[in-house]
């Protein structure tokens, strides 16, 4: 079986990884954690194993793992020292890691800020607290007594809005309680009617 003969570092040591397998290792990560922001702080054993799949030689996992973490400490030593970077193929390796372990990016927290203002805006027309409508928060305490969600959504409908729902059930209590009088003074004069005749009939 032939392999690729391992080429000699700057030192004068043979080096296991080519440059090649370095570009390899880079781009594998990129993809692998695309949706994790910088900088990337663990790399799984699938990533590990896929990188070894690609690559032309056969690494066993503890020299993956030590070659990523050789090239993470040579972008932060290239990160702090920038005439380190000598050549094309430093240029391109720096390039590549600082997508993997460089600095979250600040905009990145600008935009994140600049949503929850808009968030904050939009919820500007409803109400902070419930308690200015204590008819319409107990009815639907009543019907929705397990649900908590409808408070959050309550408070999103404008003022104007809540009163007036409010005020529906107000007027309907007191229908309410215009009924239970009717209902109770219909009961009394019926109980007399009937009573009432019954008690002459018998002599009482």
């Amino acid at each position: 079986m032939s392999t690729t003969p391992p080429s000699t570092a700057p030192n004068g040591r043979s080096r296991v990884f080519s440059e090649s397998d370095e570009i390899q290792i880079l781009k594998c990560l990129i993809r692998d954690t695309k949706s994790i922001p910088p900088p990337i702080t663990t790399v799984g054993t699938s990533t590990i194993n896929r990188i070894i799949k690609r690559l032309d030689h056969r690494f066993t996992v503890s020299q993956i793992t030590d070659k990523i973490r050789r090239l993470r400490d040579k972008h932060h030593n290239h990160a702090r020292n920038r005439a380190l970077v000598r050549n094309h193929h430093d240029r391109r390796i720096f390039k590549l890691s600082k997508r993997i372990w460089g600095k979250k990016a600040t905009p990145r927290k600008k935009n994140s800020k600049s949503e929850d203002q808009g968030a904050i805006e939009m919820g500007g027309d409803g109400v902070e607290k419930l308690d200015k409508f204590p008819y319409l928060v107990a009815e639907f305490s009543k019907i929705l007594p397990e649900n908590e969600v409808w408070k959050q959504k309550m408070k999103r409908v404008e003022e104007e809005k809540l009163r007036k729902m409010d005020q529906e059930w107000v007027m309907l209590k007191v229908e309410e309680a215009k009924l239970v009088a009717k209902k109770a003074e219909l009961i009394q004069q019926q109980i007399m009617e009937v009573m009432g005749g019954n008690g002459s009939a018998n002599g009482v």
